[in-house]
């Protein structure tokens, strides 16, 4: 599709939204592109907000993909702090919440996710926050430069990355988690206690099985019932406990959705004018045969220029090992694959080391793999397991015999 009379409409102005506007351009698309965002920012890049941008260490600007002036002489038209209210699929119309309309010939869905809130008494409290956008980092930063002590309820990486900022700003942490360990969903046990302990050693207090009551008032700002009728004063409280993809457009307007938008293995919705890329996707993963799921800054990146792919007529399967980061204390902690399916375990060195690599494995092939500290270790991870190269297991576990000479 590149005729110069062609619209394409990307809603979502994320990671997601703009790679998909600057992909059509790479791709040679020469027709009208409008990127709308319900943010007043520039599409922006999120992993800071957590680090460096909680901490005061970086200012927003820093986080932008792009300036504003870089859209322009794409002539990319990025519509800012507006929402899509209602799309007619079989016109291809849409409406906008200044009551304005817009059509399009291709329409990109890239409307990323919200954070999940639990539902609990005293919630609603400005001193109770979640960490999605620029505005929510400014906002707890703000609260942080001030506090003595917060509560972090969620222990998976947002609320441990949230821990370990706070901590290098000096303020008090405590972790809560409902689960009977950090990181269930994401890492294995062994793992999960090694990054329990970096975190303990750095000073937060970790309440596992933790059983929340809801929330009060109190004299530091707020008072976390907790099971038992025991409470922490705390002066204020980041919810970390998972997302919800916006999906309420997609599902108005006919689009199958199932946890996500239903797209395939190129971004294709159920409806042959609409896609969709990054966070709100249930994508298929050939490499899985199957739909997974994924929040990351890789998928949002990479899954968007397939769908540029796509719609520009080079379709080329998004078909990658997932894989994300995390940087917590003096630790980069990378992940690749899915940890769902993670049950053997090889050990690359030790925790003491200050750099060790752990891989799973199911029927000798590499499925997964975990660095900390090991970066170059992964390269070739992630090369295995899409490959599905057969290993020696011994080898495997020999940190001297470099990983590049068994992904061969």
């Amino acid at each position: 599709m590149s005729n110069s009379k062609s619209h394409v409409v990307v809603v979502g102005a994320g990671q997601a939204g703009a790679g998909v506007a600057m992909a059509l351009r790479n791709n040679g698309f020469h027709g009208a592109i409008t990127l709308i965002g319900d943010e007043p920012h520039p599409p922006y890049e999120r992993p800071p907000l957590s680090k460096d941008v909680l901490q005061g260490r970086t200012a927003v600007e820093k986080t932008w993909i792009q300036p504003i002036s870089v859209f322009n002489e794409k002539e990319i038209e990025v519509r800012l702090d507006i929402r899509v209210t209602a799309i007619d699929a079989e016109r291809r119309v849409l409406t906008l919440s200044d009551r304005s309309q817009i059509s399009y010939d291709k329409l990109v869905l890239a409307t990323g996710a919200r954070p999940r809130m639990l539902t609990l008494p005293g919630t609603n409290n400005d001193r109770i926050h979640v960490l999605r956008t620029i505005d929510d980092a400014l906002r707890l930063s703000e609260q942080m430069r001030t506090a003595k002590s917060i509560a972090v309820v969620g222990g998976g990486f947002i609320g441990l990355e949230v821990a370990a900022s706070a901590r290098a700003m000096s303020v008090a942490v405590t972790v809560l988690e409902a689960a009977p360990r950090l990181m269930e969903r994401s890492l294995p046990e062994s793992v999960a206690t090694f990054l329990a302990d970096v975190h303990k050693e750095n000073g937060v207090a970790i309440v596992t099985n933790a059983r929340l009551r809801g929330f009060e008032q109190s004299e530091s700002g707020v008072r976390v019932l907790l099971d038992a009728d025991d409470f922490l004063d705390v002066d204020c409280v980041v919810m970390g406990v998972g997302a919800i993809p916006n999906t309420e457009i997609a599902e108005i307007c006919g689009l199958v959705v199932q946890d996500g938008i239903v797209v395939d293995e190129y971004g294709r919705t159920s409806h042959p004018d609409i896609y969709a890329a990054g966070d709100v996707t249930r994508h298929f993963n050939p490499l899985l045969d199957r739909h997974i799921r994924l929040e990351s800054w890789q998928n949002a990146q990479n899954q968007a220029i397939a769908v540029a792919k796509a719609i520009t007529g080079e379709p080329e399967a998004y078909a990658e090992v997932a894989w994300l980061w995390s940087d917590q204390y003096h630790l980069n902690i990378q992940t690749a694959g899915n940890p769902g399916d993670w049950n053997d375990f090889v050990w690359r060195g030790k925790p003491e080391d200050g750099k060790f690599t752990v891989l799973a494995l199911a029927d000798r092939r590499i499925i997964g793999a975990i660095c900390i500290n090991n970066g170059r270790d992964m390269r070739y991870a992630r090369q295995m397991i899409t490959n599905r190269v057969i290993v020696d297991r011994e080898k495997l576990a020999d940190p001297a015999t470099p990983l590049q000479s068994l992904s061969r």
